[in-house]
């Protein structure tokens, strides 16, 4: 299988239109295909920089940006990943406990973590998250988890 060449994604910072960060010849994605019960989102997209063109890696490199107000579903997978926050202002909620997150502070969660991450403030809140190329899909989390995650500062679907 032949690899794409090798490729600068040059950043765009706050688009003509003001449309958040971005970077050249990478498409904004919705965040999934439709709401889940038990793992709503609000107020987010994704962008692929790395991992969607067949490129010899093990992992993919993808930005996410949730706009004020917004968070990313509450979930739990098989697979770690790693996020890096870049922009704005954010709540990354680990299981029972929640995180305030500002540029370049990392978070690495842990197989099987229930997580979620929220914007906070009036500015979008926007990280990188790295992944294994190779992962299963997310899976809903327990009532007991939900609500621990609750008290730790999560969104569920029955506060919205």
């Amino acid at each position: 299988m032949a690899h794409p060449p090798t490729r600068l994604s040059r950043f765009q910072a706050g688009r003509p239109t003001d449309e958040g960060y971005g970077w050249d010849g990478v498409q904004t994605q919705v965040y999934k295909s439709g709401q889940e019960s038990g793992r709503e989102w609000r107020g987010i997209i994704r962008q692929v920089l790395v991992g969607d063109r067949s490129e010899a890696t093990h992992f993919h490199v993808r930005y996410f940006e949730i706009a004020p107000g917004g968070h990313s579903s509450l979930e739990k997978h098989r697979h770690a990943h790693v996020v890096i926050a870049v922009r704005g202002r954010g709540r990354a909620v680990l299981g029972a406990t929640g995180h305030e997150m500002q540029p370049l502070d990392t978070v690495y969660v842990a197989p099987w973590t229930p997580h979620q991450f929220l914007a906070l403030g009036d500015e979008p809140f926007g990280f990188f998250c790295i992944v294994d190329a190779a992962r299963d899909r997310p899976q809903p989390v327990s009532p007991a988890e939900q609500d621990c995650a609750v008290r730790a500062g999560a969104v569920s679907g029955r506060d919205e």
